[in-house]
């Protein structure tokens, strides 16, 4: 019986490598888009890309 532990990264420490292999959780993504204005952008489960929110 095993078990996965993952040590969740701070935000500050977070790369897109991090993101593109998918060692990020959501909770941490939405983390960056309040504090920074990030989205990010996936399809079929895959991480597309990234860009910044504009505010109008």
């Amino acid at each position: 019986m095993g078990t996965l532990i993952t040590k969740e990264k701070r935000i500050e420490d977070i790369t897109l490598d991090n993101i593109k292999n998918g060692e990020v959780t959501l909770i941490q993504l939405n983390e960056i888009y309040k504090k920074m204005g990030f989205v990010f952008v996936a399809d079929s489960g895959k991480f597309t890309r990234i860009r910044k929110e504009r505010i109008h």
